[in-house]
């Protein structure tokens, strides 16, 4: 569960965001997003994702779960309003829950997105060690993923 974070940006073209834990009333617009970049949420609730919002308007959402791992689950931006630095703004929510020196992973094909937010590319073999559905996926060489680690500081 998301704790109700709010950050607003004040700079570097995100004035007026703010990003704070999703309502229930956030659900159909946070789907609408992520459906553009074909990720499923059906079965996150809604209280572990934090939204960005201008007014009224979600502009992005994201998700962190807890498995075996502390995992960005899912990160999405309107694409109207990618490069202004709000998926990092999200990213920013969600690792402030976090304790100092917790790991925090993700499985992506936008790499550099993370490792400009300062997360660390490992092998592709890590993935069928960390998520039992990478270890049991007929895909698994051919998987167009990269896994990257953060270390909260």
């Amino acid at each position: 569960m998301i704790e109700n974070v709010v950050l607003q940006a004040v700079t570097d073209g995100t004035e007026g965001i703010i990003v704070r834990g999703a309502l229930s009333q956030d659900r159909s617009a946070i789907e609408v997003i992520m459906s553009t970049y074909f990720l499923d949420i059906e079965d996150i609730p809604i209280s572990d994702f934090v939204v960005a919002l201008l007014g009224q308007r979600v502009l992005g959402a994201a998700c962190m779960c807890k498995g075996k791992v502390i995992e960005v689950h899912s990160i999405a931006v309107h694409p109207n309003h990618r490069k202004k630095g709000i998926g990092r703004m999200l990213l920013e929510a969600l690792t402030s829950q976090l304790t100092h020196n917790t790991l925090l992973y993700t499985r992506t094909t936008a790499p550099m997105f993370f490792e400009r937010t300062g997360f660390q590319k490992l092998e592709a073999s890590v993935k069928s060690e960390i998520w039992d559905d990478c270890a049991s996926c007929d895909k698994l060489n051919a998987c167009t993923q990269s896994v990257l680690c953060l270390k909260v500081r």
